[in-house]
C-alpha cells in the first residue's frame, strides 16, 4: 500500500490540541486531497483496531501529541506507537512529535531521537496563542514538506504563488536585520516599533513573521508593562552570520 496519509496520535485528555491543529491542517486536505486521519475517522460498528492498522499502513507522516497524558495511556504505547515507530524504521515513515505539555519526553529513547517541532522546554501549553498558530503553519509546511516529495500535487491553484513565498522571505530578512542592527544595547523592539522600521505596508505580515520567527526561537520576548518586546536569539544572531542576511 502505498504511505501517503497523515496519522495523528494523541491522548483524549488533550483533544483540544487535536482541534486546533486540524484547522491548519484541513488546508492540505481540501487542496491536495490528503488524508489526515485520528481515531475519530472510526465509524461506529467498525473493528477499531483493523482501522487504526489500515490508516497506520498508509502513514507517511506521524504526527505526536506528547504529553503527560500521551505517555501514560496503554493504548498509544500499546498500540499505536510500536506500529508507527516500526513504519519509520521498516518504511521511512516521518515521525513528527509536538510537545503539548511538560513531560518526560526526553527521556524515553524510542521516541526522543525524533526532532521535535518545538522544544521539550517550550510545550503548547506555555505559549500564547500566537505562538501556537505560528507552529502549526509550521507543523503543516513540514507535513506538506514531506508528502510533496512523493509528488503530491495541488487540488486546484489555489496556493501561495512563488511572488508569496519570495515576500514571506523578504519580511523575515528585514524583520531579522533591523532586530540585529538595533536592539544590541537595549532589551528590545515592540511590535509598533518593528513595523514602523521595516517600512512594510502590511502589518498583519510583520505580526505573523514575528510569530513565526519566536516559534522557531530565533526571536525572543520580553515583557515591560503591557508591552512585549523583541530580541535576536543567539540562534538568530548565528543564523545571520552563517547566512550572510545583513
Amino acid at each position: 500500500m502505498k504511505r501517503d496519509g497523515v496519522f495523528i496520535s494523541y491522548s483524549k485528555k488533550d483533544v483540544k490540541w487535536l482541534d486546533y491543529l486540524r484547522v491548519h491542517l484541513s488546508f492540505l486536505e481540501r487542496e491536495y486531497k490528503l488524508t489526515i486521519w485520528e481515531d475519530s475517522k472510526i465509524e461506529v460498528g467498525a473493528e477499531w483496531r483493523t482501522e487504526i492498522n489500515k490508516a497506520i499502513s498508509a502513514t507517511k507522516v506521524a504526527i505526536l501529541m506528547v504529553s503527560a497524558n500521551f505517555l501514560s495511556s496503554e493504548f498509544i504505547n500499546n498500540e499505536e506507537l510500536p506500529a508507527l515507530l516500526a513504519a519509520a524504521k521498516e518504511e521511512g515513515a516521518h515521525i513528527f512529535p509536538i510537545i503539548v505539555s511538560h513531560c518526560m519526553f526526553s527521556d524515553i529513547e524510542a521516541i526522543s531521537k525524533f526532532q521535535t517541532i518545538n522544544p521539550p522546554t517550550k510545550p503548547l501549553t506555555v505559549m500564547d496563542e500566537g505562538q501556537i498558530d505560528a507552529l502549526f503553519v509550521k507543523v503543516t509546511r513540514e507535513v506538506k514538506r514531506v508528502l510533496s516529495s512523493d509528488t503530491v500535487t495541488p487540488h486546484n491553484h489555489n496556493i501561495p504563488t512563488s511572488i508569496d513565498v519570495l515576500k514571506a522571505s523578504f519580511i523575515r530578512v528585514k524583520v531579522m536585520n533591523i532586530l540585529f542592527s538595533k536592539t544590541e544595547n537595549i532589551d528590545g523592539l515592540s511590535i509598533k516599533e518593528i513595523y514602523t522600521l521595516s517600512n512594510i505596508d502590511k502589518r498583519k505580515e510583520v505580526i505573523r513573521v514575528i510569530h513565526e520567527l519566536e516559534a522557531l526561537q530565533i526571536l525572543d520576548k520580553s515583557k515591560k508593562g503591557n508591552i512585549t518586546y523583541y530580541k535576536l536569539t543567539s540562534l538568530g544572531h548565528n543564523f545571520i552570520s552563517e547566512h550572510a542576511l545583513l
